[in-house]
């Protein structure tokens, strides 16, 4: 069971603390005020401040002292027991510091710009999910693997553009006009988003290690109001132009529906799902890979904007550049 689906954890969660989330990779490099609150909580564990990761759960008082820690994983026993034993510590210490009010934090000051992440201005975000499968007969079943969680649906975010919607639009909204998903857009499906990330972080692939890519978009119906969409390709991502001797790849099929409002210049329907053979692991997900080739599904739906779980940054952007198509 994931920590986050126990039913404790959720209570306490909802009912003795205030839950953060945030990114290791940016926190322990960025230098504004909150990089630097993070690294001063960082400061008092057992780790120390130079270890190349910290990742883990963190049980602190609003003005940073540290009251547990663990890298607990997906282990449910591991997180509840670092929030019991850091509540235990929370209320042991003088009632004056409990009090509301009685601990203040600074003003955040500027955002690192380096490391600082927010989705393009009118632009569209679109939810991302791989989940492994197995064939049964005709059929498709969810997959098995010996990671713990790796039978799980995965999450990411795929951030387009403002230019890159327009883009996407259909410049004759006609029944059967055809034309290529642009370039850009498909670069940064392809790349960042036609991965494994089932096990842990995934590699993205080179742009060479694109071997092949073919996406359009064709009219299936239009009015003055909205004009539907059908996305249809293929593409072959791999570590080596031979397919039989390259350590990762994916022979991938998409297909998907779109629905374009002229009037608001947005989509409002983004469905699409890629599915094929998928071989091989990325630096971080070698623990209990499928051997061989195995099936590997990915969906693609519109996210909402206005919540702010949909709002949190690919993993892919973490090179930024890259992942905007600047380097």
């Amino acid at each position: 069971m994931s920590a986050f689906s126990d039913a404790e954890i959720i209570h306490l969660a909802k009912t003795e603390l205030v839950p953060v989330c945030a990114d290791d990779w940016y926190q322990r490099r960025r230098t504004d005020a909150e990089g630097q609150f993070f690294k001063k909580i960082v400061a008092q564990g057992r780790r120390g401040p130079d270890a190349e990761t910290h990742q883990g759960i963190y049980v602190f008082t609003p003005d940073g002292q540290l009251l547990s820690f663990g890298n607990a994983g997906f282990d449910a026993n591991v997180t509840r027991s670092e929030i019991v034993q850091g509540l235990k510590k929370w209320k042991a210490l003088p009632a004056e510091r409990r009090q509301p009010g009685a601990m203040t934090v600074g003003p955040h000051g500027p955002v690192d710009p380096t490391y600082g992440r927010s989705p393009p201005p009118g632009g569209m975000i679109v939810r991302v999910h791989a989940r492994i499968l197995d064939r049964v007969g005709t059929r498709y079943a969810k997959g098995t693997c010996e990671a713990s969680g790796g039978d799980r649906a995965a999450r990411d975010f795929l951030w387009l553009t403002a230019d890159e919607v327009g883009q996407m639009a259909p410049a004759e909204p006609r029944v059967g006009y055809s034309y290529p998903l642009p370039a850009a857009v498909a670069d940064r499906v392809l790349r960042f988003h036609l991965v494994d990330n089932t096990r842990g972080e995934p590699d993205a692939w080179d742009k060479d290690q694109v071997r092949s890519s073919a996406l359009t978009l064709t009219v299936t119906a239009a009015t003055p109001d909205s004009v539907s969409l059908r996305l249809d390709g293929e593409a072959v991502l791999a570590t080596d132009a031979n397919l039989a001797t390259a350590s990762r790849g994916y022979e991938v099929k998409v297909h998907g529906e779109l629905r374009y409002r002229p009037a608001k210049q947005t989509f409002d329907e983004f469905d699409v799902a890629a599915l094929g053979d998928h071989w091989g692991v990325g630096t971080f997900t070698h623990t209990g890979a499928r051997p061989g080739r195995g099936l590997l599904g990915i969906a693609f739906g519109l996210a909402d904007p206005t919540v702010p779980a949909d709002r949190v940054a690919p993993q892919g952007s973490r090179e930024i550049n890259a992942y905007f198509g600047r380097s």
